[in-house]
């Protein structure tokens, strides 16, 4: 089978010099080479040649342009190499790859991943008539198009004579014409970026920019989450525009010395007119809305930001990029911003007595919708027999205590077990401490947490018990281990002592210890008593202290009962103030 000729050989065959060179004298020899990209296209010869030969299934084979020029002479010195280019947006730059991009997040991908491939050159410019983006890179054609392509891109080829190689689209067929529209930097890319729902992050410092109406609401949001606010007066102009005329603003810087809360960032974020922005790292000037997420490392993000000056990056609609210069150093919130109302005069008057309320009587009523859960159990004197036949065996006898009282005793135990008894009067902690109420039943008049603390006297050291048909106080010391009821009060004799043999054998092992020099055992510990830790932890929890209670059952070898106490504590938090 005849070899077909390449697109080159037909071109060099075609090759014909005008005129027979003189005698003696060799031809100068004509090489074909690529022409270098971005020139101009040969000017057509004087007579065309004919049609561009066709394959054998009848299509034309345009092949590969070629400019013919003559071969250097073997003495010229060979060109010198050019200087590497560095970073610029010119046509200088011997561009490679061109794509379009319909959306901006996706040429910030294209840009991470053209970092990361070693292509450092790129230029974007901003399609006339819509929000399409155009990206230029220096990296070669085969690995820049399916890189692109892979980020969104639609990519084209730079062809030698700057044309767009592939399917355009009714889009531009010249990279010249790509480099005179509006170039695009890194700040007009994020700005760009569409908003979504912040990040969970461990922000420690931000700055929150926000209409004059929304400045209270601001600052006392951050202080009921426990954040450190301080104010900065700025000077603001569009970023774009450094001749525009300048409005000065409150800017907030917020700071925490750990991690500012998340939720606080979310309902920041979520105030109308509102920029909450983070400090970029490695460029704490740039300051980014954190509801902006370009997918690009921050070290990309590195803008040459003026001394003086704050970049401010938020939403497009609500607050352009900015130019903030701030004026002056960051000083103390004004107490108008707080809400915080003057103090009285000393001389302030008292109620008048039209306003209190008549003299009523504190009462416990039976409630439907009150709380049944049961904390502790009122026990009479005549129940205590039947306690002595219930509880021998039963957990509740290893872990609940007594509060003696007249007439009356106060079951208390920190396990949950009291639940169970069958008799009784079955109590719920209401709070705060220990305030115990009947379940079942409610406060008449109602009464906050403060009111029961102040009307009660709650001070930590005695449970009060409400119930229907009376009230009493007991005191949280001492308290009787339930096992008393049934256990001998005297302790039980052991017998103690050594026989003679016993004497004998542990002199001789004493003898030897010292003969040998070890150790005559380990030294004695010191004594642990459980049932003092279980007393800690049930009077504890009679106070409502679950964390301190759980640490109690922690020291006192019971892990399990610990863990659910840390449980309840961290689901019931503190009702009371």
């Amino acid at each position: 089978m005849e070899r077909s000729e390449s697109p080159l050989r037909r071109l060099l065959n075609r090759i014909t010099p005008e005129a027979a060179s003189p005698a003696g004298t060799p031809p100068t020899p004509i090489v074909a080479r690529p022409a270098p990209r971005g020139a101009p296209p040969p000017p057509p010869p004087a007579h065309p040649p004919p049609g561009p030969p066709r394959q054998a299934s009848g299509a034309h084979d345009h092949g590969v342009r070629f400019s013919v020029r003559p071969a250097r002479p073997p003495e010229e010195d060979p060109p010198a190499p050019a200087p590497p280019v560095s970073y610029t947006s010119s046509p200088t730059v011997d561009w490679r790859v061109a794509a379009r991009f319909t959306a901006p997040h996706r040429v910030l991908g294209a840009l991470e991943a053209l970092h990361r491939a070693g292509a450092a050159e790129w230029s974007c410019h901003a399609e006339p008539g819509g929000g399409a983006v155009w990206l230029l890179s220096g990296i070669g054609p085969t690995v820049g198009t399916e890189l692109l392509a892979l980020h969104g891109g639609a990519p084209h080829a730079v062809l030698g004579h700057g044309a767009l190689a592939g399917e355009r689209g009714g889009g531009p067929d010249q990279l010249s014409e790509v480099l005179s529209w509006p170039g695009l930097g890194l700040v007009d890319l994020v700005s760009r970026v569409p908003l979504t729902t912040p990040a969970r992050a461990d922000h420690r410092t931000l700055l929150v920019l926000t209409a004059s109406q929304l400045l209270s609401s601001v600052v006392r949001q951050a202080l009921a989450f426990g954040v450190e606010v301080s104010t900065l007066a700025v000077r603001a102009r569009p970023w774009d525009s450094p001749d525009a005329p300048q409005r000065e603003l409150t800017a907030f810087a917020l700071t925490a010395p750990e991690v500012i809360p998340h939720a606080l960032v979310i309902a920041l974020s979520a105030l109308p007119r509102t920029a909450v922005c983070r400090p970029v790292t490695g460029c704490e000037r740039l300051l980014l809305d954190v509801r902006l997420r370009p997918p690009v490392d921050d070290a990309l993000l590195y803008c040459t930001v003026p001394e003086g000056e704050l970049w401010l990056l938020g939403d497009p609609e609500e607050w352009p990029p900015l130019r903030l210069e701030p004026l002056g150093t960051p000083a103390p919130v004004p107490t108008e911003l707080v809400g915080v109302a003057a103090e009285p005069p000393t001389t302030a008057s008292a109620l008048p007595d039209a306003a209190r309320v008549p003299s009523t009587q504190v009462r416990v009523v039976s409630d439907v919708h009150a709380d049944t859960a049961v904390d502790a159990v009122l026990l009479h004197d005549d129940e205590l027999p039947l306690l002595r036949r219930y509880l021998p065996g039963r957990p509740l006898g290893e872990a609940g205590f007594l509060l003696p009282g007249p007439g009356h005793h106060l079951l208390l135990e920190p396990v949950g077990l009291a639940r169970d008894l069958p008799f009784g009067v079955p109590l719920h902690r209401i709070g705060p401490g220990s305030l115990f109420l009947e379940s079942g039943h409610s406060l008449t008049p109602p009464l906050p947490p403060a009111a029961r603390a102040h009307l009660f006297g709650l001070d930590g050291t005695s449970a009060v018990v409400c119930w229907h048909g009376g009230r009493h106080r007991f005191p949280l010391a001492p308290m009787v281990p339930l096992w008393t009821l049934w256990a001998p009060p005297a302790p039980v004799e052991v017998s103690s002592g050594l026989s003679k043999a016993g004497r004998e054998l542990l002199d001789a092992l004493d003898a030897l210890a010292t003969a040998s020099g070890s150790a005559q055992g380990p030294p004695p510990t010191s004594h642990h008593d459980p049932a003092e830790a279980l007393k800690r932890a049930t009077r504890l929890r009679a106070t409502g202290d679950h964390e301190a209670a759980a640490e109690a059952y922690r020291s006192a070898g019971d892990p399990l009962e610990a863990a659910r106490l840390f449980e309840q504590a961290a689901l019931e938090g503190t009702e009371e103030r």
